[in-house]
């Protein structure tokens, strides 16, 4: 049963770069609600390592940030969305450092600017050496938590969105997990920023969280998702024959570690880019690499560098290594490609406006069309910026309407009875995922999944008249895995980061095609 109706001008669901951007945005002209399904630091954005890229010197350009992006995309970026990226994230980051954001910088004082795979110059920028996500949420949130017009609810569960008589969307219906009461939140805009779903996956770098529930909450009020296929696995994340995993960023290759196999020999030196070409090539050469050999990692070669610089710039990276007994000095690092980015999301336009008025996305939520087949480094952060602010301006250039009468729908409960069943069923849907639809893909291991994933559909719990918590969480990830499942199967040419073993590479226009996620396909 709802226990509370709060009304606001804007709605902000996740707190990520995306969500926290929005709402500082947002704050001076209007009353905002984020909800966080976590602590506020807590999603993916969080653990970003990688850092920002924009063009911040004058022996950079523009022209060549989004040369770099259309290059590493494939072909299917959408070269105005693009541009409006490289050109906004530029001045977005110089608002970031103007409010008081501290990059890492040179002896000199001057900003430190890394080189990562597929940028042509050094345009990098990190704070807190390789956790510059944590340092952006941790700024973001300091300047949104002191605002007397921003209310942050935590460890809120949006599990629907919710519409008016007009069609428009008007906020959400809230589980508030500390009370284990249910509330509705009723706001002229809502932004979604609720983030990707590489969690599906077995071996991945993001939160178990990370699952693409707002991916469902979009498509139940008639929001397309579109190109789910593209799902990037970043070449180098810590191999634990577990599975347990987590990112070594690829700034340690832009400083001059190199890749190894079982041998000990490079076998990147050659390659367009070697170590620093797109994360595509990358990590479709690594897994080339380990199918040749017997053992299923390759080794990040570290030993020729200065111990005082990875101390100082990857610390925390060096000190998670020496932790799993691996000594830099005198072995190389093993790794292997995992989930890391989903490439498709809500389908929106330059402003992040989705099909249903009223309803925004931004961040790794949303498809806006700037990474194509595959995403270049660093690009998501500026993505997050560039995209937030712009649906917050959009919003507000429209006009924040009091929503019409809205229908709340069935209140949610959590029977923890379901807790254990749920876990061992994400388990094995996330080996699936893995094996089948994984870094390279095929005709017969697609249908074997959705054979696989159908079967596991038809023992989802039944979703009553009551959400059931577990339930809710089970039917989504099959529903959305499948849908994953069959955007690889329909896009048979091989482009970027989605890999068919059975045909050859370009067989498809340049386009943003993907499955919509309808009722009829989510059922």
């Amino acid at each position: 049963m709802t226990v509370d109706t709060l009304d606001c001008d804007f709605l902000v669901l996740g707190s990520g770069a995306a969500g926290l951007y929005a709402a500082w945005q947002a704050a001076a002209q209007a009353r905002v609600i984020v909800v966080t399904d976590g602590a506020l630091a807590s999603g993916s954005s969080y653990w970003a390592q990688g850092g920002i890229a924009a063009v911040t010197t004058d022996d950079d350009t523009l022209e060549a940030h989004v040369a770099d992006t259309l290059a590493a995309g494939r072909g299917l970026c959408d070269r105005a969305a693009v541009e409006l990226l490289v050109a906004e994230g530029a001045a977005a980051v110089r608002d970031l450092i103007a409010a008081g954001m501290v990059f890492d910088t040179d002896a000199d004082g001057r900003l430190r600017r890394g080189l990562e795979g597929g940028h042509s110059y050094r345009r990098i920028l990190h704070a807190l050496g390789v956790q510059t996500g944590r340092a952006l949420v941790d700024f973001l949130i300091e300047r949104v938590r002191g605002l007397p017009s921003v209310h942050v609810i935590e460890h809120g569960f949006a599990h629907a969105l919710l519409r008016d008589e007009n069609g428009r969307c008007a906020g959400a219906r809230v589980f508030a997990h500390e009370r284990a009461e249910d509330m509705t939140i009723r706001a002229a805009a809502t932004v979604l920023a609720t983030g990707g779903y590489s969690a599906l996956y077995r071996r991945t770098t993001n939160p178990p969280g990370a699952l693409g529930l707002g991916l469902g909450l979009a498509r139940d009020i008639g929001a397309r998702c579109i190109d789910l296929e593209f799902v990037q696995f970043h070449p180098t994340a810590f191999y634990e024959p577990a599975g347990r995993t987590f990112l070594i960023s690829e700034a340690l290759r832009g400083a001059g570690a190199t890749l190894v196999n079982e041998a000990g020999a490079r076998f990147l030196a050659d390659a367009p880019g070697a170590e620093l070409a797109p994360r595509d090539a990358v990590a479709a050469a690594i897994t080339a690499e380990i199918a040749r050999q017997r053992c299923p990692w390759v080794g990040l070669d570290l030993r020729h560098l200065d111990p005082a610089m990875l101390r100082q710039s990857f610390g925390f990276i060096m000190d998670a290594i020496a932790e799993r007994g691996i000594d830099v000095a005198r072995e190389p690092v093993p790794v292997a490609p995992a989930a890391h980015y989903c490439i498709g999301g809500v389908a929106t336009d330059r402003d992040g406006v989705t099909d249903v008025a009223g309803l925004y996305a931004a961040g790794e939520v949303a498809a806006t069309g700037v990474h194509g087949a595959n995403r270049l480094a660093s690009n998501s952060l500026l993505e997050c910026l560039v995209f937030a602010r712009r649906a917050v301006t959009h919003a507000f250039d429209q006009g924040l309407a009091r929503p019409g009468p809205i229908a709340s729908g069935p209140p949610m409960t959590i029977d923890p009875a379901g807790a254990a069943s749920f876990a061992g069923r994400r388990r094995e849907l996330g080996a699936l995922m893995t094996r089948h639809v994984g870094i390279e893909r095929d005709r017969a291991g697609l249908e074997s999944a959705l054979a696989a994933i159908e079967a596991a559909r038809s023992t989802t719990p039944v979703v009553g008249s009551s959400a059931e918590y577990f339930a809710f969480r089970d039917r989504h990830i099959h529903d959305l895995a499948q849908t994953i499942a069959r955007a690889a199967l329909a896009r048979e040419a091989s482009v970027g980061v989605h890999r068919r073993r059975d045909s050859s590479a370009g067989g498809d226009e340049p386009d943003r095609r993907g499955l919509s996620l309808s009722a009829a396909v989510m059922s």
